[in-house]
């Protein structure tokens, strides 16, 4: 199997001459400018720049990225996600490929499988493909596609439960699976005519007294920007973290979601989209634009980095604003709410939208969700008030 490893290198002047050594990391996750690590000992050299080091086949190589040490980071996780990316396209482990005339082996199957996937710029579904379909390969130990039997699904499935996975993973994983199956011309109908049923949960939404609660407390600029998109505007989480400047049409009140290539940012479904924003959110990006002129990125922080933290400092925001539950296992343990997460706030704008009387498809489209029923999940008639009302007037003796 090729290399995969990617690291980051500081080629550097010192008193014996240009040296190679590994960056330093810092506790943020960010690289220490200028510092590198020798015999264990952080030393600065303040005269060099940065490289990325890597294997091309069995070739090491050394690729310049520049003397910036924030752009540096950059061009590593971009070249992280690329090697990642291509070694979807190459063997099985575990699984031996025999070749046998007319019969088609699963593991060269898998890897046409997977190489049309990413060819596609579907580089997300390709690793979730490839997850599901190398398990179910180890698990039932067959090496040709005519040999796969309804037994081997059900097989398949059986090891996952052993294993404690999540009756939802359990039906995503057996649909990976199926696509594979019938890429390979399996008549997937006869072999598993049902996929493993799971509970389907509602969509989790803040309540109103909560979020006025939590919003107040917020004193950051900072903070309070993030959470306003976050609630606002629904964007994924990944989406906020990739959002830029020009990306906002000041004129049309609009934000545009497209993908970010030189961050290896894509958006989910690969559909660009475009918000729309309150004149009240707009007010709040003009605001913090003028005290952050030269950032690129709306919620990069100092560093002009894409924030990866995001969760974390939600946690920390609701801890201070005293809206932990006390009784989870994540406040317990950690003092971390789990009924606080990112997510949720893409699902109270969902629902929002809803009982402002938005229709369906414009909901959809805003939402960037590939079909309606994704949509509808948040049809909550059962809380609108209007239901309740009607309920409450019926006769029942």
């Amino acid at each position: 199997m090729a290399n995969r490893k990617v690291t980051l290198v500081r080629r550097c002047k010192t008193p014996d001459g240009w040296q190679r050594y590994s960056v330093v990391i810092g506790k943020n996750g960010r690289v220490k400018p200028g510092f590198v690590k020798v015999a264990g000992q952080e030393i600065e050299y303040p005269v060099g720049y940065y490289e990325i080091r890597k294997y091309v086949g069995k070739k090491l190589v050394y690729l310049n990225a520049g003397e910036n040490a924030a752009d540096a980071l950059q061009e590593l996780q971009k070249e992280s996600h690329l090697v990642a990316a291509k070694h979807l396209l190459v063997e099985v482990p575990g699984v031996q490929l025999v070749e046998e005339p007319g019969r088609l082996p699963l593991a060269k199957q898998l890897r046409r499988f997977l190489g049309a996937t990413f060819d596609r710029g579907s580089t997300v579904a390709a690793d979730v493909y490839r997850l599901g379909c190398e398990e179910f390969l180890r698990v039932i130990g067959k090496t040709f596609v005519d040999q796969v039997t309804a037994e081997d699904i059900l097989i398949f499935q059986k090891a996952l439960r052993k294993r404690g996975i999540a009756n939802r993973t359990i039906h995503n994983r057996h649909m990976s699976v199926i696509a594979f199956l019938r890429f390979c011309g399996v008549d997937t109908k006869k072999l598993a005519p049902r996929a493993p049923k799971f509970e389907k949960t509602m969509p989790q939404i803040f309540e109103d007294a909560d979020l006025r609660v939590f919003f107040a407390s917020l004193k950051n600029p900072y903070h309070r920007l993030v959470f306003e998109l976050l609630l606002k505007t629904g964007i994924r989480d990944q989406e906020a973290m990739h959002i830029e400047w020009t990306d906002v049409s000041t004129s049309a009140k609009t934000l545009h979601l497209r993908a970010k290539p030189k961050y290896g940012f894509s958006l989910k479904d690969s559909e660009q989209r475009a918000m729309p924003l309150t004149d009240e959110l707009m007010e709040l990006l003009a605001n913090y634009r003028k005290d952050h002129p030269k950032d690129n990125l709306i919620l990069g922080g100092e560093n002009d980095r894409p924030p990866t933290k995001l969760l974390r400092l939600l946690k920390q925001c609701v801890r201070r604003a005293g809206l932990n539950c006390g009784t989870c296992d994540a406040c317990i343990a950690r003092k971390e709410c789990e009924r606080w997460f990112l997510h949720r706030f893409r699902a109270t704008y969902c629902t929002k939208l809803l009982r402002s009387g938005l229709d369906l498809r414009t909901v959809q489209q805003m939402m960037g969700h590939a079909d309606m029923a994704s949509t509808m999940r948040y049809l909550r008639p059962a809380e609108n008030a209007e239901t309740q009302t009607n309920v409450n007037s019926i006769s029942w003796l």
